[in-house]
């Protein structure tokens, strides 16, 4: 959409503005009060309104959650309270000890788990936590790809990268698929090396 200006001088940005917010109530600018009476912006106003119901029907529509998601959710979050009151993992270093958060572990165990899902087409993460001192890992795979391969593929490159990472301090780690997927044939996946 251009920012086109209208013969009386306002813009469609601008009264684009007052079509998303609702913004021709009586409280509202002066150009909302320009509006109401121009001839030009009720015109474009009546259009912009009319390309623009579409997103509010969208908006409006229901939304259903996959299943378990919200079960994922919950022990994510969970997982990151347990971790938020724990006594840190503590690393001899040079020059003193360094203290890891077990909620610094989790997001470091996170953007490891998104870098090997790179290598892993068909493969999903569906949540992570910690309990006992292991990062839990759930994934989806899509039917047809060896859940069992993958899981210990994932688990042994997650473990490598967090003592690579953590060192001593790393925790444990277990995968666990949760999901199988559909096949999807048009997605073409490569074979599992």
């Amino acid at each position: 959409m251009s920012g086109s200006t209208l013969p009386c001088g306002h813009t469609t940005v601008e009264l684009l503005g007052l079509v998303v917010d609702g913004g021709l109530e009586p409280s509202d600018t002066a150009l909302a009060a320009h509006a109401r009476d121009c001839e030009h912006c009720r015109a474009e106003i009546a259009a912009l309104e009319n390309r623009w119901s579409p997103v509010r029907a969208a908006a409006a529509a229901p939304v259903e959650l996959p299943e378990g998601l919200l079960s994922r959710v919950l022990g994510v979050v969970r997982g990151m309270r347990e971790n938020a009151f724990a006594e840190p993992a503590e690393m001899a270093q040079e020059g003193g000890t360094l203290q890891i958060s077990g909620r610094a572990l989790l997001a470091l165990a996170r953007g490891h788990v998104a870098d090997l899902l790179l290598d892993l087409p068909g493969v999903h993460l569906r949540g992570l936590s910690t309990a006992d001192g292991v990062i839990r890992v759930e994934i989806a795979v899509r039917y047809g790809i060896p859940a069992t391969e993958v899981a210990d593929r994932l688990a042994r490159g997650l473990e490598e990268r967090l003592r690579a990472s953590a060192g001593p301090v790393a925790p444990g780690t277990a995968v666990e698929v949760v999901d199988v997927l559909p096949p999807r044939p048009e997605l073409r996946l490569p074979p599992f090396e």
